[in-house]
């Protein structure tokens, strides 16, 4: 009776929340938010000219959101190839910069120089966008950085794959997602001044130059080292660049260079926010921007690389966070078929790919019955274990959905259904605005809105009895697909960037493998902390716990079966209940099985809520779900 009541008023909640919704309003884990739109720049955006222009439409896919120092909002537009400026509170904005005429292609139907090939178009576009922290004092730079070249059919890599296929330098690049030709462009990072009187961006300096680019995993986000952060005192620009979707769809022939320090693909590269002392060198021409206390020299040119960290795969999230004094650099990156990853990033180490996908636990190997973990990037993997052994791998403190090497899926199923988030960003919460949410990372997703990792004192990893679900992931704003969070000063508010439809503007296409429709798309979304609701204290349950736990419930809607996958290690059994909209249980399910299926073919089209417990009686997980045929 006390659990049927307990539901009851969960349920007579969640009601509630959804009539508060249609006011704006949403509840997540108890505490309550209002959440309005900050209106795009203009009616009818983006160079297609294939929208109707008396509506207004969000950004053409907004990828960067950034608080400034000047209090705004700095937008970047990754296909629009435009920096906007928004003031957070009264919704005002300001075209900052337009860089089209900067890149000799164009973003929605490219086409290869001196041939009629279309070429898939870059993942990305403009990404990252970085502001000095004496923006305001002396120092008015931003950074950006960009795919801008789409490479020619001569002078080109020409890339031999380990089979000995051959793809003759850019010519074959012809859109097709899965036949093995890869897309060759070229990225740079460039650093602008912002004038004041004018509120444009203007002296361009090109920082890095020549950088490859892909239709897949440009990663490309920035982030500067805050004040104090570095032993030397100065400020470093830290970017985000992929291994180029190397192994996979038509970048399937492409090298992965993740492992090569000599090769800026797959890494965290750091630069001077200045030019430093050093003499320009013709066989070096960015030599001034690369600071000498990095890493890595190169075996080619014998001079300073940019190289910070390697063994990335394409990560696209990045933030420094203080936490009792001691400054520390986490980046969100995406797993392959599962085990996306949160870092800590250290400067010289390696962090695996494409040999290991999340933990050194041999999930990925070729020594069990399941053919679908054998390879990373096209590449066999044999096991991650010795791997790590043998190069010294710096495992993640975090990995989402760390299945089994059994549970690894197939390739050949839609990519929304593999046990990943797609995390797109990270962020550090260190203010009491929020109740609870102090010295947390929030990571955003582009499958299943945003998750907050409450950390342990000393940041070293996630504390896994900070909440009553038994579980480390705090899931918020299910069904968005976020590319970028920032959080207001004050603590009580913040920003998402939303992308603009369910394509990845890569090979792998949208939720179910094409392009979908998403909500608010390519807008940015305001949500403020309102309250948190009354409840009873929690005392953590001291029991052995999962501490890399997640839930994902799928398809949904769903016509015949619900497909349920929880972590591995999830205490069990597991316990899955499914309730109409008058709070009558129609189904429930007990389990030991990680991965399950249930049949509701019987249940008429409609709403229902779904709960899944742990073996603690802890709640994993609670969302609505949708039977429609």
């Amino acid at each position: 009776m006390k659990n049927y009541l307990l539901f009851f008023f969960i349920f007579i909640f969640f009601c509630k929340e959804q009539k508060i919704f249609a006011q704006n309003s949403v509840t997540f884990n108890n505490q309550v938010f209002k959440i309005d739109t900050l209106y795009p720049a203009a009616k009818n955006k983006g160079t297609c000219n294939c929208q109707p222009s008396n509506k207004w439409y969000g950004f053409s896919f907004p990828w960067e959101i950034t608080y400034g120092p000047d209090d705004s909002l700095w937008v970047t537009e990754a296909h629009g190839y435009r920096i906007y400026k928004i003031n957070p509170g009264d919704k005002g904005y300001r075209l900052v910069a337009d860089l089209n005429s900067l890149k000799d292609f164009n973003y929605y139907k490219p086409i290869i120089a001196s041939t009629s090939t279309t070429a898939v178009a870059a993942q990305g576009g403009m990404e990252g966008l970085a502001i000095h922290p004496l923006f305001t004092s002396g120092k008015p730079y931003v950074y950006v950085v960009m795919v801008y070249h789409l490479n020619n059919t001569s002078g080109e890599p020409t890339i031999v794959s380990d089979s000995g296929s051959l793809s003759t330098n850019n010519n074959l690049c012809d859109g097709t997602s899965n036949d093995g030709h890869p897309c060759f462009y070229t990225s740079k990072v460039l650093r602008f001044t912002y004038d004041f009187a004018t509120g444009t961006l203007g002296s361009m300096q090109v920082m890095l130059d020549g950088l490859d680019g892909s239709n897949d995993h440009n990663s490309g986000r920035l982030k500067i080292s805050p004040v104090g952060a570095e032993a030397d005192g100065n400020y470093y620009l830290y970017y985000t660049i992929g291994d180029m979707g190397a192994g996979q769809f038509n970048n399937a022939s492409r090298i992965n260079n993740a492992q090569d320090s000599d090769i800026y693909e797959g890494k965290v590269l750091r630069l001077n926010t200045e030019k430093d002392g050093d003499a320009a060198n013709p066989s070096d021409p960015y030599n001034q921007w690369i600071p000498n206390s990095n890493p890595f020299i190169s075996s080619i040119t014998g001079f300073r690389t940019a190289v910070f960290s390697y063994g990335h795969r394409n990560s696209q999230g990045l933030v420094w966070a203080n936490i009792s004094g001691n400054w520390i650099l986490y980046n969100s990156e995406h797993g392959d078929k599962s085990d996306d990853e949160v870092n800590i990033i250290h400067a010289g180490h390696n962090y695996g790919w494409p040999k290991v996908a999340g933990m050194c636990d041999d999930n990925y190997n070729d020594t069990d019955a399941n053919v679908n973990n054998d390879y990373l990037a096209n590449k066999l993997v044999h096991n991650e274990h010795s791997f790590c052994q043998t190069h010294t791998i710096t495992e993640p403190i975090f990995s989402f959905f760390n299945v089994g090497g059994l549970s690894v899926p197939s390739g050949s199923v839609s990519n929304y259904t593999w046990p990943t988030i797609a995390p797109s960003s990270i962020d550090y919460y260190d203010n009491s605005a929020i109740p609870g949410w102090n010295n947390s990372l929030l990571v955003t997703s582009l499958k299943l809105g945003m998750y907050r990792l409450k950390l342990k004192a000393d940041g070293s990893g996630i504390d896994s009895t900070s909440t009553p679900q038994i579980t480390d992931t705090i899931a918020y704003l299910h069904g968005y697909r976020i590319r970028d969070i920032a959080i207001a000063p004050t603590g009580d508010t913040i920003f998402l960037a939303i992308d603009s439809s369910g394509s990845t503007s890569g090979p792998t296409g949208g939720f179910s493998g094409t392009t979908v429709n998403v909500t608010n798309p390519g807008f940015i979304l305001r949500m403020v902390y309102i309250r948190t609701l009354a409840l009873e204290p929690f005392t953590p349950v001291s029991s052995p716990v999962n501490n890399r736990s997640s839930v994902l419930v799928y398809p949904n809607p769903a016509s015949t079966y619900l497909k349920v996958l929880s972590a591995a290690g999830t205490h069990k059994p597991l316990v899955a209940q499914i309730f109409d909209v008058s709070g009558r249980m129609m189904i429930q399910k007990t389990t030991d099985d990680d991965s399950f299926s249930i049949d509701v073919s019987h249940l008429p089209n409609g709403v229902y809520i779904f709960r899944l417990y742990n073996g603690y009686g802890g709640n994993l997980d609670t969302e609505e779900i949708l039977i429609q045929r």
